[in-house]
């Protein structure tokens, strides 16, 4: 086999690892190791293995658990992100109608919210008709109460009752 023919089936699969025969992705820093790549890697560590001093089972066994447990730990991580997110959301609507003091770049801002807007996926509360996220709230109170506007219409009189004897 001439060297021009690895050449040409080598450009046509991906870049392999030379240790562990995985594809290598350009962005290395985002690889991640999936199941079916623990267990091409642990097929090779199988067969690159000394035969006069082959691998224990309890280190097979413990390789496998910490991979087990590092997968439960990723599961736990994404489902406890989407846990977090939507219970962002479904407390969002409690700030409606709330007095809200706001600590951003600007300085303190109060307001009352008036409205409830998702900003990339996440609450975000409307205050004088500016937009800003709920993790710059650093005061919640019930607004006071309205003053009472002030009737012109003369009151009526009471009604009277008689009786007769």
């Amino acid at each position: 086999m001439d060297i021009s023919s690895v050449k040409a089936s080598a450009s046509a699969t991906p870049a392999k690892d030379p240790i562990t025969g995985l594809a290598m992705q350009s962005n290395a820093g985002k690889q991640m190791l999936g199941s079916d790549d623990f267990m091409k890697l642990l097929t090779t560590q199988l067969t690159s293995q000394d035969p006069m001093n082959p691998m224990k089972d309890t280190e097979f066994i413990s390789q496998m658990a910490n991979f087990t447990s590092l997968e439960q730990m990723r599961t736990l991580s994404k489902s406890f992100e989407t846990f977090t997110s939507d219970q962002k959301l479904a407390s969002a609507p409690s700030y409606l109608g709330r007095q809200v003091t706001i600590t951003d770049a600007t300085g303190d801002v109060t307001g009352i919210v008036e409205a409830i807007k998702l900003k990339d996926g996440k609450p975000a509360i409307v205050i004088n008709g500016k937009t800003y996220e709920t993790k710059l709230i650093t005061g919640i109170a019930t607004p006071p109460p309205a003053t009472p506007i002030a009737s012109t219409a003369a009151p009526t009189p009471a009604a009277t009752a008689t009786t007769e004897s």
